[in-house]
Order: structure tokens, then sequence, then C-alpha cells
């Protein structure tokens, strides 16, 4: 369940921001990984976006896709289903790079152009090499009415605000460092972002902050429960 304490902004709101290129903060359960991520549609990921993104998160940039996308581009399973040990499930496949274009492929500028290509119609297998610094995700078939994840619920801001291929961007919020003087580089912020904090920061930064049960509730609404 939500926080009913805190503010969220219009699922409404939230995709037509997502169609113009902005960031979204989307919180999941408390009883799942009762975190935030941001997310971004691969589109509009550009070099100075993509640099906000590994500064404020955990620095893993995944690319959340569908699974039929995922079988077109040759990314399989980084493990089979049956050898998947994550909580969550979350269905990692092999990481990419841009097959051209790229560096090392670890910059905001090479990341952000690999993410790009991953939500470009016209990419194929060959557009990447594998492995890479980027890391796709599977969403499962149905969305977030099948499964609330921040996989499905990038897929799903995709797909609602009209970006085809539907493929969004997504990196876990941590707390802001802070320096702690005269220790040597040591640095607060150890941990994920949650709750209030994530409600701040968005306001702090003009960003719309959404719960995926929220957009779970606005899907079946529009468009039936499965």
């Amino acid at each position: 369940m939500a926080d009913s304490t805190l503010q969220f902004d219009a699922i409404r709101d939230a995709i037509a921001a997502f169609a113009r290129g902005d960031f979204l903060i989307v919180l999941d359960s408390p009883l799942r990984e009762n975190e935030g991520d941001l997310i971004i549609s691969a589109a509009h990921l550009t070099p100075s976006k993509a640099s906000f993104l590994i500064h404020h998160s955990s620095g893993y940039l995944c690319a959340a896709l569908p699974s039929r996308l995922a079988d077109a581009l040759d990314l399989p399973p980084m493990v089979p289903a049956s050898a998947n040990q994550d909580k969550n499930r979350t269905a990692y496949t092999v990481t990419v790079d841009a097959a051209e274009g790229v560096t090392t492929g670890i910059s905001a500028t090479d990341r952000a152009l690999t993410c790009r290509l991953l939500g470009d119609k016209s990419s194929s297998a060959a557009t990447f090499r594998r492995p890479g610094h980027v890391v796709p995700l599977r969403a499962v078939e149905g969305g977030v009415r099948a499964r609330q994840g921040h996989t499905e619920a990038a897929v799903e801001f995709s797909r609602l605000a009209g970006l085809e291929p539907a493929v969004g961007i997504i990196a876990e919020v941590v707390e802001t460092p802070t320096d702690v003087e005269g220790k040597g580089g040591e640095m607060t912020g150890e941990h994920m972002m949650r709750g209030p904090a994530l409600v701040q920061f968005g306001r702090k930064y003009g960003i719309l902050v959404v719960t995926i049960e929220d957009l779970k509730k606005y899907v079946e609404e529009k468009e039936g429960k499965l």
C-alpha cells in the first residue's frame, strides 16, 4: 500500500511529462523493494540527463523493454528463468553497449547513446555489442497489471505516452551524498532514498512523483483488469 500521508502526482500528468522527455520518480510498494526509481524514456536520454541520472542514483542504468523487443534484439536472459535467484524475479538480459559511436561504453555520453538506440525502432541486434554497460530488463506481458515492478512501470509509461518502441530507462534513487569533513573522503548517503525524501527530492528538481499502485489503478480503469 502507498503511504496515504504522502502527496503524489496524477498519473495522467505523469504520462504527459514522460512524453515530453521529463523524468518521473516512481515508488513501489513498502511490501516489495520500498524504493523509488528515476524513470525516463530511452528516446529522451541525452548525455546531460544521463549524467543527472547517474549522479542521483546507484549508477546502475537498466533499460526496461517488452520481451518481444528483447527477442528481436537478441537479448537473451542473463541466466535461465529457473536459475534466477533475484527475490523479485527481475528478468535481466545480457548487457550491451552501442556497437559504434562509443569508447569504453561507461560514460554518460556512451550510455545515453546505447539507451537511445534501444529505444530506436530502426535498431537491430547488430546495433549492439555484448557484454556492455547498460542492463536491459524484460517486462512481463500485461505490464503493471501482471507484475508491479519498476520494469513494467517504465514500459507502461512509455506505451501510454505513445512511444514506440516502449523502452524506459530506470535507476534507483539513493540518498544525496554529503562530505564528512576531516574523514579522508568519507561521505554520508549510503542508503536508498525512500518515502518522504523521494517526494522532497522530486519537488526540489521539478520531477513528478507517482506510485506503481496508482499506475495500475489508472490502467485498469482505462483498459480493464486482466
